[in-house]
């Protein structure tokens, strides 16, 4: 079984944004079985000074971790869909 590509998805509690985003997957996974070909991990900025620096101001963001490809917001369901195509 081939190793999955783990995609960071950068949020924070009380994100209306972070939820869109969030919906956004579960479509996609239950159309196209995400977690088939991915691990998607949600990480909390707060959690990380660093990490809450770089992207408090553009969350949600998601991050490719092997490509290092991030995709910020704004984008569509099919702008995510080829993201992660």
């Amino acid at each position: 079984m081939p190793n999955k590509q783990k995609i960071i998805f950068y949020t924070t509690f009380g994100c209306h944004l972070c939820e869109k985003v969030e919906a956004m997957i579960l479509a996609l996974n239950q159309q196209k079985n995400l977690v088939s070909r991915y691990d998607i991990i949600t990480f909390d900025i707060i959690d990380d000074e660093k990490i809450l620096e770089e992207y408090r101001t553009s969350i949600p963001v998601l991050k490719n971790d092997l490509t290092d490809k991030k995709l910020f917001w704004p984008f569509s369901y099919d702008d995510l869909d080829q993201w992660l195509d």
